[in-house]
């Protein structure tokens, strides 16, 4: 049980696309050689746009009771949340914008963001799995980018699939999702981020 909470928190969703930053930037591709400097203000980005604010926002609305819980553990207190992340991370695609060889870093961002919406418009009616949507899209963004750039993230992908399986396991035993919920999430967030990747 402890195990599970603790995998629950290290591999929670907002940490999935500053991952993906970090994994494209030392994939043995042509991003290995970015500049420090220009390397720095897509983490800073990426970083505040998609966990600071996000994050950040939690307290103020667990304060006016707007949500019941910072884990956002019940479908109706994600609804506020995922609304303000899809602004943030729509910041953070507009930043990115600003630096057109970092382009696929804002794609990526852009595909976060309908991940999220599509999430978002499920979780009005049904409670999805928000950590199998970040992890099954931070695959998403291995297999694609792998294709895409000729790139070798085999150890990587073979690493993400069994943190999968182990989160995915993490939620059933923490009785906060249905196996159906769990196989949703994932299955929607590699879908929508892996062809995000390709066609963007």
């Amino acid at each position: 049980m402890k195990f599970a909470r603790i995998l629950s928190t290290v591999a929670h969703p907002v940490f999935m696309p500053l991952l993906s930053v970090f994994l494209i930037f030392h994939s043995g591709s042509i991003y290995d050689l970015v500049p420090f400097r220009l390397m720095s203000v897509v983490y800073l980005i990426v970083g505040i746009s998609t966990i600071l604010l996000p994050l950040s926002i939690l307290p103020m609305l667990k304060n006016q009771n707007v949500i019941s819980d910072l884990a956002l553990d019940k479908r109706q207190d994600r609804m506020i949340p995922l609304a303000a992340s899809m602004i943030f991370y729509l910041l953070g695609y507009y930043m990115l914008q600003k630096f057109p060889v970092m382009q696929i870093f804002a794609d990526l961002q852009l595909a976060a963001v309908i991940s999220i919406l599509t999430v978002s418009i499920i979780s009005l009616k049904w409670k999805i799995s928000l950590h199998m949507a970040g992890i099954g899209g931070l695959l998403g963004m291995i297999l694609a980018f792998s294709i895409e750039f000729s790139s070798f993230l085999q150890l990587e992908f073979i690493i993400g699939i069994l943190i999968a399986g182990l989160l995915g396991y993490s939620r059933l035993k923490l009785n906060l999702h249905t196996p159906s919920q769990v196989y949703t999430g994932f299955m929607l967030g590699f879908t929508i981020i892996f062809s995000s990747v390709l066609l963007m």
